[in-house]
């Protein structure tokens, strides 16, 4: 890895104005403030919010570095401020070389011109010349996917789909020294997010550097070696992705309390006439557990709060490894279970005889509905801990080592 950075970030914070008209301190703003006798506002901590605090970054050529967080971290906030955009409210940005950026579906295109038409112009946006669109035209289109018989037609006709394919396949063909990538994956099918995923790891082999923000921790491991977590405007986190993700899973797990779920911290959907008291993972004695055995059988109990009677309820508790990808769902209506009237607080137990689960940590998902309507919807409500597994030869203590998610008993013979 090269010792110069191409993109120094030093003491860098953004703040945005709440519920005024924006006055920048300029020339103009303060004549215009003095002839009608209105001082400029000052910004207090109740007039703003801080999007980014005393961020620093260095990022080198090449490096495929992935940024995470949750929604209104100031992920998208740090990309807008690299790319110019937006000005920093304080803070130094140095960047060597060209930047091109892809942080909004369609951005930069005219929604009354045709396909061919916001080629060329969106490409002139981001910097190329006349003759280097003509010829990668072709490329574009091809790695867009998009019909040659589509391309005359208005953007504001295509689907999200198409916009995010075409606007993606112009950014990709640029040779820019740097590109931006802010969860625009997340629009196109599997067919477009593997080929933009292969995309992204020909640019970097090109030396070019990439800085991805997205929520699909699947693909933020599969192309970025290192991981920056942002948390409320600060980086809490820099350093390899697997680590990065372990601590963006820790932030997650502090988010919820198990034990109460009716914590107005606690972030849920539905229409509250019942939700999500407690969770608590059992054992056969029915004493609480914070790590199982993989065959262990065990009881998840939900506490539930009804505000109002309600019938024919429906319960699934959605079982996620630390990507957040689903790998089992227990649904009450696959096993028919009537819960017939429910009209005051009670418990439902989930009866497991063993999870088929590699150890790691997971965690689960709690959903209820009525038949009309969902009621409560919590995420990462418990986490669920399986602990490995230890073989004792010649007195000593191996850990058996795992890859993947699902266990799958077996017999070997010869």
């Amino acid at each position: 890895m090269e010792s110069t950075p191409v993109i120094q970030i030093q003491n860098l914070s953004k703040q945005y104005r709440l519920g005024q008209k924006v006055a920048f301190d300029t020339l103009r703003d303060r004549l215009g403030a003095f002839l009608h006798k209105n001082p400029l506002p000052l910004l207090t901590d109740q007039k703003v919010v801080r999007a980014l605090r005393n961020l620093d970054l260095e990022v080198y050529p090449g490096e495929v570095l992935g940024i995470i967080g949750f929604n209104g971290s100031g992920k998208s906030t740090l990309l807008k401020l690299i790319s110019r955009i937006t000005p920093p409210t304080a803070g130094e940005i140095k960047i060597r070389g060209g930047v091109s950026s892809l942080l909004d579906v369609g951005l930069g295109f005219h929604p009354d011109l045709t396909g061919r038409e916001n080629i060329f112009l969106n490409g002139a946006i981001l910097g190329m010349k006349r003759t280097e669109i003509k010829a990668k035209f072709d490329d574009i289109v091809t790695f867009s996917g998009i019909e040659p018989k589509f391309l005359d037609t208005p953007v504001k006709r295509y689907s999200s789909g198409m916009y995010v394919r075409l606007a993606f396949s112009i950014a990709a063909h640029l040779d820019s020294d740097i590109l931006l990538i802010d969860e625009v994956l997340a629009v196109g099918d599997y067919e477009f997010q593997k080929k933009c995923l292969d995309k992204i790891d020909n640019i970097t082999q090109s030396r070019r550097t990439v800085l991805f923000v997205s929520h699909n921790l699947a693909a933020i491991e599969r192309l970025c070696d290192r991981t920056i977590v942002i948390d409320k405007g600060q980086k809490v986190f820099d350093g390899k992705t697997a680590e990065a993700i372990e601590h963006y899973y820790s932030l997650h797990k502090r988010q919820a309390n198990p034990d109460n779920l009716l914590d107005p911290g606690i972030v849920r959907t539905g229409t509250g006439a019942v939700r999500f008291a407690g969770v608590q993972i059992i054992d056969k004695q029915m004493q609480p557990k914070t790590e199982i055995a993989p065959d262990e059988e065990i009881t998840i109990q939900l506490d539930l709060d009804v505000q109002k009677p309600v019938n024919h309820l429906r319960i699934a508790i959605i079982i996620k490894n630390r990507l957040g990808q689903t790998l089992a769902q227990l649904y009450s209506k696959d096993s028919r279970h009537d819960f017939g009237t429910i009209e005051k607080n009670t418990s439902i137990l989930c009866h497991i005889n063993h999870i088929p689960l590699n150890p790691g940590n997971y965690y689960l998902d709690l959903w209820i509905a009525d038949r009309v309507e969902v009621l409560d919807f919590v995420e990462h409500a418990c986490d669920l801990v399986i602990r490995r597994k230890t073989l004792v030869s010649n007195g000593k203590i191996h850990e058996t080592q795992y890859s993947g998610n699902v266990f799958v008993e077996c017999k070997w013979d010869w």
